[in-house]
């Protein structure tokens, strides 16, 4: 499998039009997911836990490519549908710093964290086109039968009192046919 992924800033004649004003939207996921939804808005967790994070993860963090990282992952739902695969990288420093927070999160959205707290910050969004073989890609559509040619993902990185983690959002094909 292809691990690395080519991240690049928002570009916007290199995104599908439809994906574009998500993929490039610098407010909550989950508020416009809960405004958006047909149905109901939930966090299905697919899992947490300490393993490396991928090359490009690790590049991005500032972060030795041994380290481990704690790491979750999640689908956001629209009831039975998922329109989005979100994995966050947390190093060891920033999980350390504030893990009651992240042990506290289950199945409640990243989001409600992130955008909620003064402190935090974010930085520039980038976003890739993700082909089959890429991790992120068989990650992302691991629970589902669907292959489409590509998918698009976006990242950035969050400050919370200066500590960092990292925000990757695949958007799943229920999202782009709704």
């Amino acid at each position: 499998m292809l691990e690395l992924t080519r991240w690049h800033t928002v570009q916007h004649r290199l995104m599908p039009r439809k994906l574009a004003p998500w993929l490039s939207d610098k407010g909550s996921l989950t508020r416009r997911l809960r405004r958006y939804n047909r149905v109901d808005f939930s966090v299905q967790l697919l899992g947490n836990s300490w393993i490396k994070p991928l090359t490009d993860e690790s590049l991005a963090l500032g972060l030795p490519f041994s380290e481990l990282s704690y790491q979750r992952e999640v689908l956001l739902m629209d009831g039975n549908d998922a329109n989005v695969y979100a994995r966050t990288v947390v190093p060891r420093t920033t999980y350390l710093a504030m893990q009651h927070r992240f042990k506290q999160l289950g199945n409640k959205p990243l989001g409600e964290l992130l955008f909620t707290d003064p402190t935090v910050s974010r930085g520039p969004i980038e976003i890739a086109c993700l082909k089959p073989g890429q991790w992120l890609y068989e990650m992302a559509l691991l629970e589902s039968d669907e292959r489409p040619a590509q998918l698009w993902g976006r990242r950035s990185q969050f400050y919370l009192s200066g500590q960092s983690l990292l925000v990757n959002e695949i958007f799943l094909p229920a999202l782009d046919r709704a």
